[in-house]
């Protein structure tokens, strides 16, 4: 049987409160041997340098292994090499190469000189500079933009063509879209581990606007679940705890064994799935958004 891993995804705190908790929550996973912590990217001015300075922090605190998010959009292909060089110094050798949000400063970007075009492109000049280990987004419910389920699992393959080692999925709560995504994916040749993103749920009304951003559905049968807990959040967090155990449990029984919790920064309260202890696997799990 395969071993379950999990990973945990972190942004860079804003304020001294922040740091306080980003630094609690990242101590008590610590504890679980994560698979991998990964610490999102603020491209712009001070965001960019706080994410930076936030990495290297990390790096020198703990033993887990760190994956640093990239974004292009924006940037030209020499500055953000000058990034990717500064990260491999520092001790990174995972990232997470992404095209970022569309910007209104790319056009002056690409005054200033040549730019990377496309994710693909971006992963082979990142390899190029280190041999990173390189992971890369995809979407269980397609990727809004794309032009078609197949010409989104394309740009999947092109990535992966590239250099990507793992695909890491947008946060969804279908299992049997999960599942068809994975075969699509390969059934294309894709054959790299696609590590399911969990979103658990602690705020149901801030997740639904933050899965309309995404593009994520949200089936009925959560509304309906979280209906009588609107003013109980007590119950809200207990009914998030069964539903995150109970939605990767039924993961691990479709064979899925890879796991990234976008945490949101919050304290994580760590129990085991029951599938999980049938695999005498220790298996954290946390109520976090």
């Amino acid at each position: 049987m395969k071993d379950v891993n999990f990973s945990y995804e972190f942004f860079p705190p804003g304020n001294l409160i922040g740091e306080r908790r980003f630094w609690r929550s990242l101590g008590c996973i610590e504890t679980m041997n994560p698979a991998f912590f990964s610490i999102t990217y603020g491209a712009l001015g001070t965001d960019q340098e706080r994410s930076i300075n936030t990495i290297e922090n990390v790096v020198q605190e703990t033993d887990v292994p760190i994956a640093a998010h990239l974004t292009f959009e924006g940037s030209t292909r020499k500055e953000i090499n000058r990034v990717a060089r500064r990260l491999a110094k520092a001790g990174v050798d995972k990232i997470v190469a992404l095209r970022g949000d569309a910007r209104a400063d790319a056009d002056a970007a690409a005054q200033r000189g040549p730019c990377y075009q496309s994710v693909a492109e971006f992963i082979a000049g990142l390899v190029e500079i280190y041999p990173f280990d390189i992971s890369v987004a995809c979407y269980p419910e397609v990727h809004p933009k794309a032009l078609s389920v197949g010409a989104d699992i394309l740009e999947l393959k092109g990535k992966c063509d590239a250099g990507a080692n793992r695909a890491i999925s947008q946060f969804f709560f279908d299992v049997d879209q999960f599942e068809r995504f994975r075969d699509n994916a390969t059934a294309a040749g894709i054959n790299v581990p696609i590590v399911a993103g969990i979103l658990p749920i602690r705020d149901f009304h801030k997740m639904t606007v933050f899965a309309e951003r995404c593009g994520t559905k949200v089936p009925q049968r959560l509304y309906d679940l979280f209906e009588p807990a609107k003013r109980n959040p007590q119950l809200a967090a207990q009914i998030a705890q069964d539903e995150v155990e109970s939605f990767i449990d039924r993961l691990i029984s479709r064979d899925c064994s890879d796991f990234h919790i976008y945490t949101l920064n919050q304290p994580i309260e760590l129990r085991q799935c029951a599938m999980s202890r049938q695999r005498s696997l220790a298996a954290p799990i946390a109520v976090s958004a």
